[in-house]
């Protein structure tokens, strides 16, 4: 009975130690499984994220003001392949500026953004810069001269 005994304990040892190293080994897997999986996520979202940024284009294509100054309209065209959304920004020479945020420009097609400058209108002569950036970091410029 004894030498069965003796028989048994390494049999015993060594099916413990496997399920141990598999256990730690199936656990490892999973992590790596899990972490590769992010990661892989996160290489494709950014690599896509970069071929929107890249597709996409836009310009200034007109701009014109009111009679009185009180308001610039300025057409912008998106010839791009993406939908994008633009702020613009105007500054005239004499301190005066104007903001417009969050206009939707479908792609192939134009947008009609209007500045307000209610108050202190655009006069002759006034020299603006308008800025035209897109949310993904784009950016379209022009000067017009009132």
């Amino acid at each position: 009975m004894l030498g069965i005994r003796r028989a048994l304990s390494p049999v015993i040892a060594t099916i413990i130690i496997s399920a141990a190293v598999m256990a730690i080994g199936g656990g490892l897997w999973a992590y790596a499984q899990g972490a590769s999986t992010v990661i892989a996520n996160d290489y494709i979202n950014g690599t896509l994220s970069l071929v929107d940024e890249i597709t996409e284009r836009f310009v200034v294509e007109w701009v014109s003001n009111s009679v009185n100054g009180e308001t610039l309209t300025i057409w912008v065209y998106n010839y791009g392949a993406v939908d994008i959304t633009v702020d613009v920004y105007v500054d005239v020479d004499d301190g005066n500026y104007g903001t417009t945020f969050d206009t939707e420009i479908v792609a192939g097609s134009y947008a009609s953004i209007e500045v307000s400058f209610v108050g202190d209108p655009l006069e002759t002569g006034d020299e603006v810069s308008i800025k035209v950036y897109s949310w993904r970091q784009n950016s379209a410029y022009q000067t017009y001269y009132v």
